[in-house]
């Protein structure tokens, strides 16, 4: 799979220097694998020199006009006068030199939706073919720099697999592996019951000793003394030990994975107590120290060093959160909005820290505790509805071998790629051709890809993606409930049955009594949706409240007036109400769909009956409809 990397580049000089580097005609093979987007080529056949200081030129005009239209200039953001980055490609692709320097030049094309001028050159001299971009600050227009956050980085990374998925996807191998297959490893699999207990355990942690010590009451034995990390569950009937590098191959569960996973949540902690109280980013460096964590500012990165118990880790910053990504630029904008200050004792720091670490940690579960909550959460999971639903063929664009791209409408004017990967997929082969299955839980979270406008993209949750695929594909999921015209033909069925089969008006009672209650439903199932619809609006609107990007904060303001909401509303209290209402949804929904399984056996019970059937028969039939 591609690796990007991205590296700002700060001084005119510099990226003239890179551009150089990057055109070097003994790794592009002669400037053939070269090319470029918004560049004014005023030469018909450069050379290398020429066409090196043709980009240079483009891209100087670019910031003079732009110094020119910006007499408010963004002072952290003069400084950088480039993006540089770096997709390097696996042997294994089997992709060609101009398939990866496509990839490289659509990646940046749709990222930045064709705003800004970029150069991409793909080097072949090391054993991994790979792209070197380079991105001008200023865009086209020559009004806004291009703002590289953790979004970006996230896009970024998401268009480029997705690229480079559908270039892999010329070959498919035969041996696709399914849902069907999945769902009878999960059962059979000793590798993912050990994955969810190591998950629980390091939910239910406060650090790596603590999570070492808990392993047992899960039955779970780790040794981390040899070359591979060993994991054995006591309780299952394992014929061998489960290396660390078998549970995932992009990430093996080494003890370096674990200690480095508690020393992110720990370094975070570290943060998120320090950032309300510290005056600046001086006093932030200062405190930190005293609280055991380093912090090295570089250019871009920051990296943090963790010590506890004489043992040292560095992590990052990409890697210790996924809410923000603490690096420079994130301290520097965090402490220009913030107000003052009160100052804190610093001799109650350390104490304080301890105290606000043990309230946070007061959730964590006791060893006595695991054993009884673990069964709680194999039992919740398992309770995650999930959904079928039938693709249907205008919905795929296009199949890859991990999977297949679905093409849907997420929004007014809005439609984006979701990727489905073949765990989630049954493919069903029929004389009318091949049918896909999707099987997607409530839950799980799908990326949506906008080729337009990278800044739209964004993750859907499994719910929203089973009601807005079941939409486009006009086909009914197993837990949705029937259409309205379903229902009228159903109850046309059974009017016809009732008056050519038998004269006897207690079947009619029957009938009205049923359509009376999904009616009913209908309307409570109805009026649950829109509440928790209303819900979700509000949680995102507190939610962007603090968005960093100040259009979206802008419409969450108006909103917010729009929707008479107060400060007496909190984010967490209406996430609680819409778990409330979810589960009223969810038992209301079982409750419509039994009374539409009455129905259907009600229609079975007409067609069997005979007009020539006397009481005592049709009385048996009623007690077997309202079993």
């Amino acid at each position: 799979m591609v690796v990007t990397k991205h590296f700002a580049v700060h001084g005119n000089k510099y990226r003239k220097s890179l551009i150089k580097y990057i055109l070097n005609p003994a790794k592009t093979d002669q400037l053939k694998l070269v090319s470029d987007f918004g560049m004014s080529n005023y030469l018909d056949f450069p050379n290398y020199e020429e066409i090196v200081e043709m980009y240079q030129a483009n891209f100087v005009n670019n910031d003079r006009l732009y110094d020119s239209r910006n007499d408010r200039q963004q002072i952290k953001q003069n400084k950088i006068h480039a993006h540089h980055l770096i997709q390097s490609f696996s042997p294994e692709d089997n992709l060609t030199p101009e398939e990866i320097n496509r990839i490289g030049y659509e990646t940046i094309k749709e990222l930045t939706s064709g705003n800004f001028r970029f150069i991409v050159t793909t080097h072949t001299d090391r054993s991994h073919v790979h792209n070197h971009i380079l991105i001008n600050s200023v865009d086209l227009n020559s009004h806004k720099k291009l703002k590289w956050d953790y979004a970006q980085e996230r896009n970024l990374r998401m268009i480029s697999d997705r690229l480079s998925k559908e270039a892999g996807a010329k070959i498919i191998t035969p041996n696709r592996y399914s849902h069907e297959k999945f769902v009878t490893y999960r059962k059979s699999n000793h590798k993912f019951e050990l994955k969810q207990r190591l998950y629980f355990l390091m939910e239910n942690s406060k650090d790596f000793d603590d999570f070492l010590s808990k392993a047992e009451a899960l039955n779970v034995q780790i040794d981390f003394s040899r070359k591979y990390a060993r994991f054995l569950m006591t309780d299952m009937p394992m014929k061998r030990v489960i290396r660390g590098k078998q549970l995932d191959k992009r990430q093996p569960y080494t003890e370096e994975y674990f200690r480095e996973h508690f020393a992110k949540r720990a370094i975070e902690q570290c943060l998120d107590f320090l950032l309300p109280r510290v005056r600046d980013l001086s006093q932030l460096l200062e405190f930190a120290r005293e609280l055991n964590l380093a912090m090295s500012l570089k250019q871009k990165n920051v990296a943090f060093t963790l010590t506890k118990n004489s043992q040292s880790i560095t992590v990052n910053n990409q890697k210790v959160s996924s809410k923000n990504l603490y690096d420079v630029q994130f301290f520097e904008t965090y402490f220009e909005k913030r107000g003052e200050v009160p100052d804190i004792d610093q001799s109650q720091l350390i104490s304080d820290f301890e105290g606000y670490c043990e309230e946070q940690d007061k959730e964590k579960l006791a060893y006595e505790d695991l054993q009884e909550a673990y069964q709680a959460f194999k039992e919740k999971r398992d309770q995650v509805q999930e959904f079928e639903v039938v693709l249907a063929d205008h919905q795929i664009d296009k199949l890859v071998k991990d999977g297949l791209f679905i093409r849907m409408n997420y929004g007014v004017k809005k439609d984006g790629l979701v990727f489905i990967p073949n765990r989630h997929l049954d493919i069903k082969e029929t004389e009318s051709g091949k049918h896909y299955h999707a099987f997607i839980r409530e839950t799980a979270q799908f990326f949506i890809y906008n080729k337009e406008a990278s800044e739209l993209n964004r993750y859907m949750r499994g719910r929203e993606l089973i009601r807005q695929l079941t939409n486009d594909s006009q086909t009914i999921s197993k837990r949705k409930r029937p259409t309205i015209d379903t229902l009228k033909k159903k109850i046309e069925e059974i009017n016809l049955l009732i008056e050519l089969g038998t004269e006897n008006k207690s079947y009619q009672d029957i009938k009205d009594e049923i359509i009376k209650d999904i009616a009913q439903l209908d309307l409570t199932i109805t009026e649950i949706q829109e509440h928790i619809d209303h819900l979700n609006k509000v949680a995102e609107v507190l939610l962007n409240l603090d968005n960093n990007d100040i259009e979206n904060r802008r419409l969450a303001k108006y909103d917010y007036a729009k929707m008479n909401l107060t400060a007496a509303i909190k984010l967490e209290q209406v996430e609680k109400e819409i778990e409330i209402y979810q589960i009223k949804l969810d038992k209301s929904i079982d409750d419509y769909e039994y009374l539409i399984r009455r129905l259907e056996k009600f229609v079975k019970i007409l067609n069997e009956i005979d007009s020539s059937k006397d009481e005592l028969k049709f009385e048996h039939s009623e007690k077997n409809v309202k079993e």
